[in-house]
């Protein structure tokens, strides 16, 4: 696998891991959710023996009340997991693509994306918006390296705006623009592991 393509790795990396950490909190979930249940069935059992006669119909409404509250208890135990989860790995995402910047790899990585960018935009013209840690790497130097091989002038743009790492790519008429920090990529990410975690989470 291409050096290049370790952003996109870690992320998938992470995704993995998020599914991972899913899955072994949907056990203990379960686990409780039996349990909850199982005394559920045991407080329902004990309502019904003591509604006699005229009081049976309020004892089967006291037992039905019993199983929802346990179910209820076992949904809002998957929601706090979900968000847990997706706040785990929001945060590990972060931390290990910047401390890919700090690789001979980062700078590579950044030529190659900008050269996609370009090309997947088309156009002459071009503004780069960046935070200002970014213009360690995205020099003139990188730029001009870009230019050279795509025949578009890059424009840099520092912006304390923007979140550190990567790039957002925008045509000389705004109307278009390429999204590649850091931030862009791992939420992209996340959407990809919310809607897993929803189908581990609420369907298994």
């Amino acid at each position: 696998m291409a050096l290049f393509d370790r952003v996109e790795l870690f992320c998938q990396a992470i995704l993995d891991q998020g599914r991972a950490e899913a899955e072994r909190l949907l056990r203990q979930a379960r686990e409780r959710h039996d349990a909850l249940v199982a005394q559920a069935q045991k407080e329902r059992q004990a309502a019904l023996q003591r509604a006699q006669g005229t009081l049976q119909a309020e004892g089967r409404v006291e037992a039905r009340a019993i199983i929802d509250r346990a179910h209820l208890e076992s949904k809002r135990r998957l929601a706090h997991a979900k968000e847990a989860i997706l706040t785990e790995v929001r945060q590990e995402a972060q931390a290990r693509l910047l401390a890919f910047r700090e690789t001979p790899d980062y700078p590579l990585w950044l030529h190659r994306k900008l050269v996609e960018a370009v090309n997947f935009l088309g156009g002459s013209r071009f503004q780069v918006k960046v935070h200002p840690e970014e213009v360690r790497w995205l020099h003139a130097q990188l730029l001009e390296q870009v230019r050279q091989e795509t025949g578009a002038e890059l424009e840099l743009d520092s912006d304390p705006g923007m979140p550190p790492g990567g790039f957002v790519v925008l045509t000389a008429d705004q109307r278009m623009r390429l999204d590649q920090t850091f931030q862009g990529l791992a939420a992209r990410r996340e959407e990809a592991l919310r809607t897993q975690l929803a189908r581990i989470l609420w369907e298994s």
